[in-house]
């Protein structure tokens, strides 16, 4: 199996559980992090050092990438496993797919590649290089119409993380309502938003800022955070969640995560220009967050590049929150959990890409 980021780790993890209760002699090793060798899975290489977003950043760590995917494949080759699992990562997973599919081993994908939103035509060489595609949205189905290939939904792993981790395990004591800051989990949308977070939080003196620490990253990464006197805790982002009044998140699946969970917040990104300018051109959707995607309308505000700027930002979170109480689109934002989960239904993702798993072993 490998994972990418700190999402597909999660959701990895909860795979190997799944795999290793239907079948405890199974032997499994990993590229992820720590919930996939919580779980049961040998994990050989951490994420942090896979974790490259963005056309520029991909360019300029090109030589790097090329070293992991040698690396990753001598792996495989030396393990000589039956079936392999890529979780999400798709730039990735899916240029060691092609390897392992050409040499007979069975090769699976868990979490679609957002086809649906940019580069419709990856479809044939998904198809080419892939035996079986898990997808976590009912409405990607429809993007894999067009080629004859192996699909099937299994519903979104997110829901099961949140189920797993909906009673607070802890608090942060404080005497004013909390703004959840989550820059990102990457060391390139650190880089971008943290420094943009801390400056809104300055407008906010009634919120008291949190910073949820990425899985993967170090103390080190939000010493600007320490400068600035804002607490930063790991291990504990969904229970900050929870505890939170209002948020500012990093395009991703914490939007997502946040969104279920019911928290209000506004979805933000900013990243090179060379990246921006190039996803602008490629994109076929109208939005860039996943609650949005599912909606089909912007329920949830995003602002992007330009438009995702400290004045801009402190104005959004008051159109939610106006210090004393939620606004009507705040209260609209708490209320949205039930909508999307109605979307992306009941059933358990990991014990269903499990199962299909172990169809072929």
């Amino acid at each position: 199996m490998v994972a990418g980021e700190a999402s597909g780790d999660a959701y990895g993890g909860l795979l190997v559980q799944a795999l290793l209760a239907a079948n405890p002699h199974l032997e499994i090793r990993a590229w992820g992090g720590e919930e996939m060798e919580r779980a049961g899975a040998q994990v050989t290489k951490h994420y942090r050092e896979l974790a490259f977003m963005g056309f520029w950043e991909v360019l300029k760590n090109i030589r790097t990438i090329a070293r992991n995917l040698t690396s990753c494949w001598n792996e495989i080759q030396s393990f000589q496993p039956d079936s392999f699992v890529g979780i999400d990562f798709p730039g990735f997973n899916l240029r060691i797919a092609a390897k392992t599919h050409a040499s007979g081993i069975f090769s699976h994908h868990y979490i679609s590649p957002a086809i649906w939103a940019w580069n419709a035509k990856r479809v044939h060489r998904i198809k080419r290089h892939v035996d079986r595609m898990h997808v976590a949205m009912p409405f990607e189905l429809e993007a894999y119409k067009s080629v004859d290939m192996d699909v099937r939904f299994v519903g979104h792993p997110l829901l099961e993380v949140l189920d797993a981790q909906m009673s607070p395990s802890s608090s942060f004591p404080t005497d004013k309502p909390i703004l959840a800051l989550l820059p990102g989990s990457r060391k390139q949308e650190l880089d971008h938003m943290l420094p943009l977070f801390l400056k809104v939080a300055q407008h906010k003196p009634q919120f008291q800022p949190v910073i949820a620490g990425a899985p993967g990253q170090d103390a080190e990464a939000y010493a600007l955070a320490k400068r600035h006197g804002v607490q930063v805790v790991f291990g504990e982002t969904r229970v900050l969640m929870q505890q939170a009044t209002l948020g500012l998140i990093a395009s991703g699946t914490a939007t997502l995560e946040a969104a279920l969970i019911g928290l209000p917040h506004i979805i933000c990104y900013r990243t090179s220009a060379l990246t921006y300018q190039l996803a602008k051109r490629l994109a076929r959707v109208s939005y860039i967050g996943l609650p949005n995607i599912l909606l089909g309308k912007m329920g949830i505000q995003e602002r992007i590049q330009k438009d995702c700027h400290e004045d801009q930002l402190a104005k959004d979170l008051n159109t939610l929150h106006d210090g004393q109480s939620y606004t009507k689109k705040g209260w609209e934002q708490k209320r949205m959990s039930d909508e999307l989960k109605s979307i992306l239904g009941t059933q358990k993702a990991s014990k269903s890409v499990a199962a299909s798993i172990l169809e072929n072993l």
